[in-house]
C-alpha cells in the first residue's frame, strides 16, 4: 500500500482499490454464504467473522479465498443444508399463499434429516426444497434470495432436473 508522505494516510488509489475489492466481496458473500451455510455451520461463522474483522485490500481478498475453498472443497451436510434452507425460507415465506406454505412445510416434514449418508444423497433430498424456495423467490420477486439462488447451489439445476426424471 503506498501512503502519502505528507499525513501518512493511504492515497487515494489504494482506497479506491480498498473499496472496490471490499465491494465485490461483500457482493460474493451475500451471494454465497448459505451455500457456504449448507456445508456446515462452522465455516459460515469462520468466514463471516472474516468479513467482520476484515479492513485491509488483503483481508477482503482472503475472505473471497476463503469462501471459494470451502464452496470448492466442503461438502455439503444434512444439518448445513437444514439450517440454510430454514434461513432462506424465513425471507421467502414472509410472501407465499397458505397453500405453498404449506407445499413447503410438507416437503420439508417429509425429509430425515438425520439419515442421510452421503453428499449426494443430501443434496438430492435437499432439491426439492431449494426448488420450490427458488420458485417462490422467482414469483413473488424476493431479490435478495432470487440473487442467491442465481449464483448459489451451482449443482441445483442440473440435479432438479435428474430429480424430476426419477419421479417419471
Amino acid at each position: 500500500m503506498m501512503y502519502d508522505a505528507t499525513n501518512n494516510e493511504p492515497t487515494s488509489f489504494d482506497q479506491s482499490v480498498l473499496k472496490r475489492i471490499k465491494k465485490q466481496a461483500e457482493q460474493f458473500w451475500a451471494v454465497s454464504k448459505y451455500d457456504v451455510m449448507a456445508r456446515g455451520y462452522a465455516s459460515y461463522k469462520q468466514i463471516s467473522a472474516c468479513y467482520r474483522d476484515a479492513s485491509t485490500t488483503a483481508d477482503y481478498e482472503a475472505a473471497i479465498h476463503n469462501i471459494s475453498h470451502t464452496l470448492d472443497v466442503l461438502p455439503y451436510t444434512m444439518k448445513g443444508l437444514r439450517t440454510s434452507i430454514e434461513h432462506m425460507w424465513g425471507y421467502v415465506s414472509k410472501h407465499v399463499h397458505e397453500q405453498e406454505r404449506s407445499t413447503f412445510q410438507q416437503a420439508f416434514e417429509a425429509v430425515d434429516w438425520q439419515s442421510i449418508a452421503s453428499e449426494q444423497e443430501a443434496f438430492d433430498t435437499a432439491v426439492p426444497l431449494l426448488s420450490l424456495i427458488q420458485e417462490f423467490a422467482a414469483k413473488y420477486e424476493v431479490a435478495y434470495i432470487k440473487q442467491t439462488m442465481a449464483r448459489s447451489f451451482t449443482r441445483l439445476p442440473r440435479l432438479a432436473e435428474h430429480h424430476q426424471q426419477a419421479q417419471k
